[in-house]
């Protein structure tokens, strides 16, 4: 369908999503601060989800019904800097589930936390705090987000590090390094906007 240019610029007035325009908030765990680690995300994935479904006749056709839901870990992507605070945070996080010197596993309300991931929107207040990603300014960050300043919020339930990947070193000069880990969790819910009693939980 053909659109006129006016017609397109008035659908858009709200302006486009843009993906270097988010916050990550991630728990703050018992020995391990949390504040540094958020400022440190260079990417992360905002999750989908896939309906599972199964084949059943109905009159004369086989059609597909659903019966339940499945969902991708999340992975994010952190800049390490010279004191490995990333790295600790998370092994930190894993030694929750995994007791590595008893060789114990823990229960899951004992390792799962919240995580939000949240778009932002162009006019959100720039400052040194927490993360956001801006074009030409690398990652600079909110010290206040106001609500309005969230177009989405994406809470995954109960998350917890299943994999922290390997660091991978080279002779090349410049290299910076980084920490991919991924997140499983039991649940993904959205809200629109910025639930700000939820996040001043999370800044305590």
């Amino acid at each position: 369908m053909a659109l006129s240019v006016d017609t397109f610029k008035s659908n858009i007035r709200q302006g486009m999503a843009m993906t270097n325009l988010y916050r990550v908030i991630l728990p703050s765990l018992p020995g391990a601060n949390s504040t540094q680690i958020n400022a440190l995300c260079k990417a992360v994935s905002m999750p989908g989800r896939q309906l599972l479904t199964s084949e059943r006749p109905m009159g004369m056709k086989m059609q597909k019904v659903a019966y339940g839901h499945a969902s991708d870990d999340v992975t994010l992507t952190f800049h390490l800097l010279q004191d490995y605070g990333v790295k600790t945070y998370f092994d930190t996080w894993q030694k929750l589930a995994i007791n590595q010197e008893e060789q114990r596993a823990n229960y899951k309300k004992e390792y799962a936390y919240d995580v939000i991931v949240q778009q932002l929107r162009k006019d959100a207040i720039l400052d040194l705090g927490i993360n956001i990603s801006v074009p030409f300014l690398g990652n600079l960050g909110a010290d206040i987000i106001t609500p309005d300043q969230v177009s989405f919020t994406c809470i995954l339930e109960d998350a917890f590090p299943t994999t922290i990947n390997s660091i991978e070193f080279s002779n090349e000069t410049d290299q910076m390094g980084e920490l991919s880990v991924q997140l499983s969790y039991t649940n993904w819910r959205e809200k629109e906007g910025g639930p700000l009693s939820t996040l001043l939980n999370f800044l305590r």
